[in-house]
């Protein structure tokens, strides 16, 4: 196997079975050039696509980021793929490398952007989080930062997107049926079009789609219901009874199809939410 072309010192291109090869590893490019045979053993990870997008979005990338960022990035992908035992598609290393550099130039910029779906991520993924978490601890000391924990929670849904098990499947599309239906009892509850457009219908429907993923992965959000629990229920459907009524019909309905309860907690989380569309839509 011989060299295409050099990036740096970690980083080569070559071919593989007719197919471009992106090859990281420590000193795989040292004082070498194209023709050069490669160093197989120093060889930590092979990216090997199919698409010429792909190719040339990381050739744009390479132009413009740091190559410690991608060695990062490949790192983290291994140790991800050990760990949780899954398979990523190689647009990960893109997306992951590109979203890590901008986290370190938000924080050495001061910028800060909050993870609005933290908390679902910790409860829907909480494999991948920890794995997230595992990942900022090694960016934070890579390039000597403080990144909160919102970045491991970013991190994690990286893994999530980029995972080859989401393909389409019977349950893939049975939770696309349950959203569907949830949206739809929430028309006809509120009389109310759902607009794309509305930010809170945005934020909605990533808990919704976190919220449906807990239901068939039968993932509890507490153990029991504490008094505080039960005092903000309390407050929240009867501060916001138009909501609630939506949020009776949705957990009769998960009910009724799966069996299973819904907690207190999640329908004071649904009633805010759908609260929020209702305060947008009449604003």
């Amino acid at each position: 196997m011989r060299i295409k072309r050099v990036f740096n010192n970690n980083v080569i291109l070559t071919e593989q079975n007719g197919h471009n090869a992106v090859l990281i590893g420590k000193g795989l490019g040292f004082q070498k050039k194209p023709g050069d045979e490669v160093n197989e053993a120093t060889v930590a990870q092979t990216y090997v696509p199919t698409e010429q997008n792909w190719i040339t979005s990381f050739q744009k990338l390479m132009k413009d980021i740091d190559s410690a960022y991608f060695e990062i990035a490949a790192e983290i992908i291994s140790h991800a793929s050990e760990t949780l035992q899954m398979d990523f598609n190689n647009y990960l290393l893109i997306s992951l490398t590109d979203h890590i550099h901008f986290a370190v130039y938000r924080y050495q910029h001061h910028i800060e952007i909050q993870n609005e779906v933290l908390w679902e991520t910790k409860q829907a993924y909480p494999r991948e989080f920890a794995v997230g978490e595992a990942a900022l601890k090694r960016v934070n000391q890579q390039f000597q930062v403080s990144l909160p924990e919102d970045e491991a929670g970013f991190i994690a849904m990286k893994f999530v997107e980029n995972s080859t098990r989401n393909s389409v499947s019977d349950q893939m599309q049975a939770k696309t049926k349950m959203i569907s239906d949830i949206l739809n009892i929430i028309k006809y509850q509120l009389h109310l079009g759902l607009s794309e457009d509305n930010f809170s219908y945005q934020r909605f429907l990533v808990h919704l789609r976190f919220f449906v993923n807990r239901i068939f992965t039968k993932t509890e959000q507490h153990s029991q219901t504490r008094q505080d629990d039960t005092i903000l229920y309390n407050h929240i459907t009867q501060k916001y009874a138009t909501a609630y009524a939506a949020v009776e019909k949705i957990v009769a309905y998960v009910t009724k199809t799966t069996g299973q309860s819904v907690s207190l907690n999640e329908q004071v989380y649904l009633t805010i939410h759908i609260q929020r569309i209702i305060n947008e839509a009449i604003n």
